[in-house]
């Protein structure tokens, strides 16, 4: 969308309204190309009704049934222990119906058209900084075999990276009904940036760590138990050994440097909950709880508000790493 103009040693680019256009026409044809295999069926209006229910399931809920691990499920499960705290409380009957007459606790469901306010809202730093890179990274010498020039090159690549990244984050933690397996969305963009730093190989591998749990809960039969966990657990383990010695080791022997692994003292301590969440999730509540019909819910809860604190903070360091 910019059109180069020579100006002494370097090139001006300025913003070309008109390849706007040609880009914003040939994204529509790819985008409704996709709807043409449906529409070329019979009865295409009942086709295209189910589809757009299912990409905009507005009637479904804030969140999915299992309570995909993002910003909502914070929201409404401080909105439970609220009301927990609320009827536990010893305080006046009259005081109590007051609060519940404004409707403070519990708290009020976002409808989609705020939540797709806060989603704009998220987005707008990665718009504004993607635009400002773009246009930094444009004002280059005419060498461009220059190393400053292919410095910024690859800087505004990796920016690039990041910022899809950080967006399809933004999707996830702020979307409205998202599903769990959403966070691959961010997990794959910010695989292609994992060997390019230790803070990436770090935001990768926690991002890896609570989402990919997060997933764990879907395969709820008994016999899929082991295979969940060799899965989740030969994907960590290859991971961790991959990034420890790309990006951790320094010299030519090999060695790393002294306290500065991949882990540090709070991701060991978030494995060790994962570790004890599943233990409590697959072997104490099916044998403790279950057969009495208490806490059905709770085991999914514990996931999402753990993996969900997890992703959230996973979500500011993909900012940090952008703006950086």
């Amino acid at each position: 969308c910019f059109v180069a103009r020579r100006r002494e040693d370097y090139f001006n680019y300025s913003f070309s309204f008109g390849r706007f256009i040609v880009l914003g026409i040939v994204t529509l044809i790819c985008l409704l190309g996709a709807f043409v295999p449906f529409i070329m069926q019979n009865q295409p209006r009942v086709h295209m009704e189910q589809i757009l229910a299912r990409l905009f399931p507005f009637g479904r809920g804030l969140v999915h049934d299992y309570w995909a691990a993002n910003v909502w499920a914070l929201y409404l499960f401080t909105s439970r222990a609220a009301s927990f705290l609320l009827r536990k409380a010893p305080i006046q009957s009259g005081l109590r119906q007051k609060i519940e007459s404004y409707a403070i606790i519990p708290f009020p469901e976002p409808d989609p058209s705020t939540v797709a306010f806060c989603l704009l809202i998220g987005l707008i730093p990665c718009i504004i900084s993607a635009w400002k890179v773009g246009g930094s990274s444009l004002s280059q010498p005419m060498t461009p075999s220059s190393r400053s020039s292919k410095t910024n090159a690859v800087d505004a690549a990796e920016y690039f990276i990041h910022a899809v990244a950080f967006s399809s984050f933004s999707g996830f933690m702020l979307g409205y009904h998202v599903h769990e397996k959403a966070i691959m969305t961010s997990i794959i963009p910010l695989s292609l940036l994992a060997t390019t730093s230790r803070e990436n190989a770090r935001l990768f591998t926690r991002t890896c760590l609570f989402g990919i749990f997060g997933l764990l809960p879907l395969l709820f039969r008994t016999d899929e138990l082991l295979l969940k966990v060799a899965l989740f657990t030969s994907w960590m383990s290859g991971v961790i050994f991959i990034l420890e010695r790309i990006v951790f080791k320094n010299g030519k022997s090999g060695q790393r440097e002294k306290g500065r692994g991949l882990l540090t003292a709070m991701d060991k301590l978030a494995v060790g909950v994962l570790v004890l969440l599943l233990t409590f999730m697959e072997i104490i509540h099916p044998i403790k709880f279950m057969p009495q019909g208490k806490y059905e819910f709770m085991p999914l809860m514990m996931t999402s508000v753990f993996c969900a604190m997890g992703l959230l903070h996973c979500w500011v360091k993909s900012f940090l790493q952008m703006m950086s």
